[in-house]
């Protein structure tokens, strides 16, 4: 299956249609902003502190630890749920190129912060919109 890129004037309805078809055919979907800001970490996920004084290991005073905390679409992924990446060609060259893997034929996404390849399910599905660049569709 292969993505599905919507590209029209701001307000004509590209998130609003992607939103019913979703609903109509039964699938959840997972809207995803992106912006100049937005990297892989936030999609894919990172290693987070996490306090580990509660169920506690050793006793004592508090303790931190990192812990590997899943980003929005690969959460979605996992749970094969269809993605909205909005406003896709305000996003940073290097996610484009971080979300090849999951477009190509490929069709999955390696972390090497897990040592693990995540595979696109059959109900997995990737959606983008984006507004043409005459009318505030470019990059900075």
């Amino acid at each position: 299956k292969k993505a599905i890129l919507l590209e029209g004037s701001p307000g004509v309805g590209k998130t609003t249609l992607i939103e019913a078809l979703a609903k109509v055919s039964g699938h959840q979907l997972v809207r995803i902003n992106l912006s100049d800001q937005t990297d892989m970490m936030d999609l894919l996920g990172t290693d987070l502190p996490v306090d580990s004084s509660q169920g506690g290991e050793g006793g004592g005073g508090p303790a931190a630890h990192f812990s590997w905390c899943d980003g929005v679409l690969l959460a979605a992924l996992k749970a094969g749920h269809w993605v909205l990446l909005d406003e896709l060609n305000l996003a940073p060259q290097a996610v484009l190129e971080g979300l090849n893997a999951m477009l190509d034929h490929r069709a999955q996404v390696y972390l090497p912060e897990l040592g693990q390849t995540f595979a696109c399910p059959p109900t997995f599905r990737i959606f983008a919109a984006q507004n043409p660049v005459q009318q505030g569709g470019g990059r900075k």
